[in-house]
């Protein structure tokens, strides 16, 4: 009687549990086929089981947009993993639940049908655990230094520059400013050279994070701001980046600032040595179009002139005189430099031409297809953009030549270039072509503890240092400068070209070798993502088509500029095209190769 008991019993429990699976697989069902599925099935009303398997999901769905080869490295690297292994296999063994094909791509599917998803989840922001947001505790972190900032340890030896205009240039979206030019009229007999002095102001969020704090470990381990199609992923808490951190426009701001002085070739004066010194300045904010249409000596441009600093706001630029007069003298510099790093052997040797910048932009709308909308242009070098990649330059290679000359190990950037022949350059067409074959003479850049010529740059020597806000390789080097120049103890002294970022004692070299890793996965996938998407919804309609390049091993694998858009892409044609010819394609077309 016992045993019959317990059978009906069993049997009981099985069909209640049979029942709830099939209530469930009914309600994903209903949900899955409907336009709201937030409607049908909330997640939040579902057992801490299904939760779980739901969440499990993830780890396996993230892996949808792998190639199969990489998908079995992925999923071998997650069963090492005893976390990682547990959530697959309640993924798989969910999905099997309720009559689902255990694989990355149902899991996807299931996951955007539910809403949990939306159909443009970046995968590989899931599968590699980006954190997009900072914890509470680095918030509070950022809010405590905003309203209570440290004792400034360089407050005695800042030297005050804020008499001098000092411009912030760059895109009117960018809210991370971190650096600004001025210049300074010197009361001295001689050449233009000898009578100016470019200075550099590079923010200084050293003067706020110290070392070993939780937010210097967070930059540390972060190495870098993400910019991608859809948000940005900064380093710093926004509130911190976009706050005391940046060079704010209208504002007294700490900052790192390089004076140099120019010879008449437009190389760093060697007989005037570069000024590396904390600063304080004052900003005015100019975006790129605002300074090329200052500098067009056609274009009318009145006192009311309105600078966007980029926070909904705007600057009215009191001294149009003054602003376009140092513009000029910074676009003379900027054109001198450049002169100068051509006669060095730089990539603008074999081509003046800068091939365009693709930008995306994809961002939520109830307009859109899917509900987002997709907008991509290619970006023009200009005038503006040739000042500030110029000074950019001046900058690093002026902290360069100090690390070199004070012995200050720094991680000093390299790169060769294979000689081309006459022939070979003036068979191909003027322009982009030619850039881009500029460009495949090139090795891939190196980093060491000894200076060596960078020859795509035409530098001599040269160091990054210009974005702090952004980059955790440049914050490290300016703690490293700025512990040299106050005589204390430098915090990364090993001068060794194997140093381990994640070792104890850290080597600047080590760190800059380990730093952008993530940023690599993610913007580069991200960005062809939405230009196949960009282009898939184009449909027939055609696009311009350069062809760049062909493959010299493969007859039928060109390379392709899309100049509309700032895209190139690599693309196997059934019948021979010649370099530098332009043809229209169909964009759907284009986007099975992207």
């Amino acid at each position: 009687m016992d045993v019959v008991a317990t059978m009906r019993s069993r049997a009981k429990v099985e069909a209640m549990e049979a029942a709830r699976w099939e209530d469930l697989k009914q309600r994903i069902y209903n949900a899955s086929s409907s336009v709201s599925a937030a409607s049908l099935f909330i997640i939040e009303n579902e057992g801490e089981e299904i939760q779980t398997a739901l969440k499990s999901l993830e780890r396996l769905g993230c892996m949808a947009n792998l190639s199969p080869d990489e998908m079995k490295k992925q999923e071998k690297a997650m069963l090492e993993n005893t976390n990682d292994a547990d959530e697959l296999s309640k993924a798989k063994q969910f999905l099997q639940n309720i009559d689902r094909r255990a694989t990355s791509e149902v899991a996807r599917q299931l996951l955007v049908s539910l809403g949990i998803w939306t159909k443009h989840t970046n995968l590989d922001i899931v599968r590699l655990k980006v954190r997009t947001a900072f914890d509470a505790y680095l918030e509070d972190a950022a809010a405590d230094i905003a309203s209570h900032p440290p004792p400034d340890l360089d407050e005695g030896s800042r030297l005050d520059l804020t008499h001098l205009p000092a411009f912030a240039i760059d895109e009117a979206s960018t809210k991370e400013i971190d650096d600004a030019l001025s210049v300074e009229m010197l009361d001295t007999d001689g050449s233009i050279h000898k009578r100016q002095r470019l200075w550099i102001h590079i923010a200084d969020p050293t003067r706020y994070i110290e070392l070993g704090s939780p937010l210097w470990k967070e930059a540390r381990r972060r190495a870098t701001s993400i910019y991608l199609p859809t948000e940005t992923i900064p380093m710093f808490p926004m509130s911190l980046a976009a706050g005391p951190l940046s060079l704010r426009p209208g504002e007294v701001s700490c900052a790192l600032s390089v004076g140099i002085m120019l010879d008449d070739a437009g190389g760093i004066d060697e007989d005037t040595a570069p000024i590396i010194t904390p600063s304080y300045v004052r900003t005015t904010r100019l975006t790129y179009d605002e300074v090329d249409l200052l500098l067009d000596p056609f274009a009318m441009v009145d006192n009311e002139s309105k600078s966007d600093n980029g926070g909904g706001e705007s600057n009215t630029i009191e001294d149009m005189e003054t602003t376009v007069e140092c513009l000029r003298q910074l676009q003379y510099a900027s054109e001198q430099r450049l002169l100068w790093r051509i006669d060095g052997g730089s990539l603008e040797s074999i081509s003046p031409y800068e091939l365009p910048d693709l930008t995306i932009k994809a961002r939520p709308s109830p307009d859109g297809i899917d509900g987002w909308e997709v907008d991509i242009y290619a970006k023009e070098q200009r005038a503006a953009n040739r000042i500030v990649t110029e000074l950019m330059l001046a900058a690093n290679e002026a902290v360069a030549l100090y690390g070199d000359k004070h012995g200050v190990p720094m991680p000093f950037r390299s790169q060769g270039m294979d000689a081309l022949s006459d022939d070979e350059i003036e068979m191909t067409p003027e322009g982009p072509c030619r850039s881009w074959i500029a460009i495949l003479s090139t090795s891939a850049s190196q980093i060491s503890s000894t200076p060596l010529p960078h020859a795509g740059l035409g530098l001599d020597m040269y160091a990054q240092v210009t974005s702090p806000v952004r980059r955790y390789a440049d914050l490290a080097l300016h703690f490293q400068i700025k512990s040299h120049l106050r005589g204390d103890p430098l915090p990364f002294p090993g001068n060794d070209n194997n140093g381990d970022a994640n070792s104890a004692g850290e080597t600047m070299v080590g760190i800059a070798k380990n730093a952008g890793t993530i940023s690599r996965q993610l913007e580069r996938p991200a960005n062809d993502y939405w230009l196949k998407e960009f282009l898939r919804r184009r449909g027939t309609q055609p696009t311009k088509v350069l062809v760049l390049h062909s493959d010299r091993w493969k007859d039928d694998v060109y390379k392709l500029l899309l100049p509309e858009l700032g895209a190139i892409c690599t693309y196997r044609s059934t019948k021979s095209l010649a370099v530098g010819e332009q043809l229209e394609m169909q964009s759907v077309h284009l986007s099975e190769i992207v």
